[in-house]
């Protein structure tokens, strides 16, 4: 998921103007976040391989003929999965809305950091919270000097178009803020009632506009799950109920697994890995396709989400009874 993450990020041209120790952040948050996904189906995936090879192995029948059944089974799987469940919950319920409430921190910042000093050439960059665009045909590796550059910049009700047969970032002496300064070339500014105006230049420097940031927006993935919990919002509710069903769909996802590994020697160790695995990821697209409904109103509050956890219930029931 790390390495997945990473290359997702960094294919992103945009990612080579994000500092590095932002780029990291991103990276891990998102990772962590998925723990909520991947605890269970690890537990499930270990459960389905696990027992399949001891039936496989008839080391299962060599159980039962001493005695043991597929209930004892469970219970002496009991302290794995509940150690697994645990922690999903914590996972769910504490851990991802941190993850998520870093990963939009750094994203916002990401956005007010880039560093334009360090564009390639032959990529469009956007900056998406001021609306700044830049591109630079080519850039001299050793002087930085961007040829053909292109900048379009907002302002208000007018917009700054510039383009020039060189530029380059230089350092201010008295508050090491960084310009731009263009070479050959003309500007553009274009008003909104029409008064545009258009020059050409031999040297044209463009200092940078300092303003006051704007706030975060609420972000209900990164809310704590006690916030979520006295909400009465439909997207809040939808949102604490994926987090509070988690572990209790892990939960009887495990015993599901232990109910389905059973196979016969032919079938061999990987007999219902296949199935089972499908099994996994139609309930969790289910999962998200109610919490999707929720959200828009087209599934009421109660049971709402819960569905998914009676209907695991009732899927493990009719599994048990093939072992009564």
């Amino acid at each position: 998921m790390v390495s997945y993450s990473a290359l997702a990020l960094l294919a992103d041209a945009a990612s080579n103007l994000i500092p590095a120790n932002l780029l990291v952040v991103l990276i891990i948050s998102k990772s962590i976040a998925a723990f909520e996904l991947f605890l269970p189906l690890a537990l499930y995936i270990t459960l389905l391989m696990g027992l399949g090879k001891l039936y496989s192995e008839q080391e299962i029948s060599a159980l039962h003929a001493s005695g043991m059944s597929v209930f004892g089974l469970v219970k002496t799987l009991m302290p794995l999965i509940v150690s697994i469940v645990i922690l999903t919950a914590i996972v769910a319920i504490f851990v991802r809305p941190w993850a998520y409430e870093l990963r939009y921190n750094a994203k916002y910042q990401a956005q007010q950091t880039y560093d334009f000093d360090h564009l390639e050439e032959g990529y469009f960059y956007e900056n998406k919270d001021s609306g700044q665009v830049y591109f630079a045909t080519s850039i001299d590796k050793e002087s930085d000097i961007k040829n053909d550059i292109f900048v379009y910049q907002p302002d208000g009700d007018s917009v700054q178009i510039v383009y020039a047969d060189k530029g380059y970032h230089l350092e201010q002496e008295e508050n090491h803020a960084s310009v731009m300064v263009f070479l050959d070339g003309t500007a553009h500014r274009l008003q909104s009632n029409s008064a545009d105006t258009l020059v050409s230049f031999n040297q044209f420097t463009v200092f940078p506009k300092t303003k006051e940031l704007a706030p975060q927006s609420f972000k209900r993935k990164a809310a704590s799950t006690y916030y979520l919990a006295n909400s009465t919002d439909r997207y809040e509710i939808a949102e604490f109920q994926w987090r509070v069903t988690s572990a209790l769909k892990a939960f009887f996802l495990a015993i599901i697994a232990i109910l389905l590994a059973k196979t016969s020697p032919r079938q061999g160790r990987y007999g219902k890995l296949i199935l089972g695995v499908l099994f996994f990821f139609v309930v969790h697209a289910g999962s998200l396709i109610m919490k999707t409904w929720l959200e828009q109103g087209a599934l009421s509050l109660m049971p709402g989400m819960w569905s998914i956890v009676i209907g695991l219930i009732m899927f493990t029931a009719f599994l048990t009874r093939r072992y009564s």
